[in-house]
């Protein structure tokens, strides 16, 4: 249940933030033009990766770590969850600017998305 609840409650989260509030301030600010850019150009794709793939190794440190001692340091357990919470945001941003924008909207040049 742990692992059921540990995987579904950030991927329902991600989702309710990206497909809701942010989707709608994206479009009428105009700012979704611009990640659609960099969605075509990867400027930031390697440095993104390198981040998320150095907050992922934390993680697992951390979690060893945790599994090693069983879970005594709370401040051990804070480390994880937060190395957690970066690199999903990381890689959800990554796979959200770099595969979904440019898959949904590949030939948006502005205006509203729905007839």
């Amino acid at each position: 249940m742990k692992k059921v609840l540990g995987t579904l409650v950030p991927f329902l989260g991600f989702h309710l933030i990206c497909c809701g509030a942010l989707m709608f301030y994206l479009v009428s600010s105009g700012y979704l033009l611009i990640i659609r850019e960099e969605g075509r150009k990867k400027i930031f794709l390697i440095p993104l990766l390198l981040i998320g793939g150095l907050f992922f190794y934390l993680n697992h440190k951390y979690s060893k770590h945790c599994e090693f001692h069983g879970d005594a340091e709370p401040r051990m357990r804070l480390k994880k969850v937060f190395t957690y919470i970066i690199f999903s945001l990381i890689f959800g941003m990554v796979f959200l600017i770099y595969v979904f924008i440019p898959w949904w909207i590949p030939g948006y040049k502005g205006g509203p998305l729905l007839p």
